[in-house]
């Protein structure tokens, strides 16, 4: 009967221990969501399906800011606002401040997830490229709302994929916690396993001693006289 119980809680610890590896290992590694994968929406023809310059003149001071400014921007983003500056000026006659549209789009790109910056980079100069491509006769699309159109694609992602980070880190706590019992679990059945198994060997031993002076007694009652 203590073989066959032992037997049974062995067995109880071993499934506990083989439940809660797996749901461990799960709960660990899952990473961050990659909100770059999750922007649809960043061309030109997507901005002006959905039916829809940064202009002004800002004094010496100022615009020597803004060139310094600049000159310290990403590459894509400095050739994105000339292409953006050479369409104004193509479409509506006079020609807007690179250094200010730089800037602009510039604010905009920081204010994103490092992981999204590389591809709002590659992504804002491409549809600037498409812009300057667009046809003449098309109707003239507000830059303004353009980035501002484009900018929300990524912030949308970011934020979709917070939340997303947010609620798969409260699944992995979910499944580390119910882990951590099936292992705590697995532990005290596989304990409770080796109790028995030296209670069992402990009553084997007493009752083995027990029979040793009955077979010493009859022994010595065979010998001869």
């Amino acid at each position: 009967m203590i073989l066959v119980l032992a037997t049974v809680l062995l067995v109880v610890a071993v499934i506990g221990a083989a439940v809660a590896g797996p749901m461990l290992l799960s709960s660990f590694g899952g990473g961050e969501t990659n909100a770059a994968r999750m922007v649809k929406d960043d061309r030109l023809s997507d901005f002006l399906g959905q039916g829809t310059g940064r202009g002004g003149s800002p004094d010496a001071e100022e615009a020597a800011q803004l060139e310094e400014a600049a000159r310290d921007s990403d590459r894509r983003i400095r050739e994105a606002a000339a292409n953006i500056s050479r369409y104004v000026q193509s479409k509506q006659g006079y020609t807007p401040v690179v250094a200010a549209v730089t800037g602009y789009i510039q604010e905009r790109a920081d204010s994103l997830p490092p992981s999204l910056f590389d591809k709002y980079a590659d992504s804002i100069l491409k549809l600037s490229k498409d812009l300057g491509a667009a046809p003449r006769t098309a109707a003239t699309v507000d830059v303004d709302q353009l980035i501002d159109w484009h900018f929300t694609q990524f912030a949308r992602a970011a934020e979709e994929a917070q939340q997303r980070d947010a609620m798969r880190a409260m699944e992995e706590a979910e499944r580390r916690g119910a882990a951590m019992a099936a292992g705590a679990a697995a532990v005290s059945f596989f304990m409770m396993f080796l109790l028995l198994v030296f209670v069992f060997v402990l009553v084997k031993i007493e009752r083995n001693l027990r029979r040793l002076p009955v077979v010493v007694e009859s022994a010595e009652n065979r010998s001869p006289a």
